[in-house]
């Protein structure tokens, strides 16, 4: 595990592009690798500049000394947006969706599956009873043989 794993979303940081590391351009561009070990190149906004696309994937991301840690994954816009106040995130990474986007940046977009509900528990109604009684009368008679 590197030091820019992360625990919340399937990507790794891949750093910056090797040609423009030096470069003005160098901090405007980012590698993430998703689970597939593909690297998919996105690019780098502050959180309150970032541009609302319709087929684009957003991580909302933290800087540390190491590289960015992503936190977040989703639609762009106000859901990133409000992704990174929550998680106190510095910088908004877009990808641009192309026509054969790969299913594991896909999966990332879709919505999250409805957590599992709890079985009901099942109770036997008030005037039904779950265990039979002992009759005092049984108990009298094993006790009467007990005495003798």
């Amino acid at each position: 595990m590197n030091a820019t794993d992360s625990f919340l979303v399937p990507l790794v940081d891949a750093g910056r592009l090797s040609g423009l590391k030096s470069g003005p351009l160098g901090p405007r561009f980012r590698f993430w690798r998703d689970q597939d070990g593909r690297r998919h190149v996105f690019s780098v906004y502050e959180t309150d500049t970032a541009p609302d696309y319709s087929d684009a994937l957003a991580v909302v991301a933290r800087r540390t000394p190491a590289g960015p840690i992503a936190l977040w994954a989703g639609p762009t816009g106000e859901p990133a947006r409000k992704a990174a106040a929550r998680f106190m995130a510095e910088e908004i990474h877009i990808h641009v969706m192309g026509e054969d986007a790969p299913d594991s940046l896909q999966a990332l977009l879709a919505p999250p599956a409805p957590r599992a509900q709890p079985m009901p528990v099942q109770t036997a109604p008030a005037n039904q009873m779950t265990a039979r009684p002992v009759h005092s009368e049984a108990l009298a008679a094993r006790a009467g043989r007990r005495a003798a």
